[in-house]
């Protein structure tokens, strides 16, 4: 199988939806038994910031090319969010807020692009060091390769970021509004209105990616048919986890296919 290439399989942090890992099997014994790879061609790595996702691709060896990348993460409209409530990346997010909280200067774009160390967003892939290894990164995958974030939200454009009002419990997008701080609507400052994270992927690899336009849902495979978590506890009286099989889907339809906005 090694005309097929390679498949590279990305994991962050699962929170609530649990341990991404275990996903991450599944899809790979599903790329398996469909004889698409064989198992000593398949990479399953950790990766919950930026770098460490930047690197798992760049260690790709010389004459292997990426044929599948698939990210599981949560993700946002505008970005992926390898290390969501991930402890490090939060801590690195509000050191950088609490800079700002007793001052009245505003954090800046910059600002939180740096301190979102768990986040791949699309602003990000504008600015070194992303811009500047987006050849070398492109030149990792086979001409005929497709990227697929299996999660939530990936595929939503026009995203808005906001900072949250607690004495009205409302999202704030308003630069002069009034909100607990002002943190998220720096990077509504720049290159707005934002792309879906899907098809910034895209149009920075050059190759097609598929992306959720809804939050998603863990489903479970069960007598060769797929049902959702909360039927499989209803039937089983447990919440799934391993040793079933385990994917995401969007809550509504399914991934939708982002191609590059223009040739490699």
């Amino acid at each position: 199988m090694a005309d097929k290439g390679i498949a590279v399989l990305l994991y962050g942090f699962g929170a609530e939806l649990g341990n991404f890992r275990f996903f991450a099997d599944d899809a790979a014994t599903e790329l398996v038994g469909l004889k698409k790879f064989a198992k000593a061609d398949i990479v399953v790595k950790q990766t919950l910031n930026r770098t460490s996702f930047v690197a798992a691709l760049m260690d790709v060896p010389v004459g292997q090319k990426i044929k599948e990348l698939h990210i599981f993460s949560h993700s946002i409209g505008g970005g992926l969010y390898v290390g969501y409530h991930e402890p490090t990346a939060t801590t690195v997010r509000e050191a950088a807020a609490r800079r700002y909280m007793a001052t009245s200067s505003k954090i800046t774009y910059t600002e939180v692009l740096n301190a979102e160390v768990g986040g791949i967003l699309a602003d990000h892939l504008l600015r070194d060091p992303m811009k500047r290894d987006q050849m070398a990164l492109r030149a990792k995958f086979a001409p005929d390769a497709f990227i697929k974030i299996w999660g939530c939200n990936s595929g939503v454009r026009g995203w808005i970021y906001t900072d949250i009002d607690s004495s009205t419990n409302t999202f704030v997008s308003a630069q002069n509004g009034t909100a607990d701080y002002y943190y998220w609507r720096a990077l509504n400052t720049q290159n707005t209105p934002k792309p879906s994270i899907a098809q910034a992927l895209a149009d920075y690899f050059g190759v097609p990616v598929f992306g959720a336009g809804s939050g998603s849902h863990i489903e479970v495979q069960r007598k060769g048919e797929w049902i959702t978590s909360n039927k499989y506890r209803q039937e089983s009286g447990r919440w799934p986890s391993e040793p079933q099989t385990l994917r995401l889907h969007p809550d509504r339809g399914s991934y939708k296919r982002f191609n590059p906005s223009s040739a490699r």
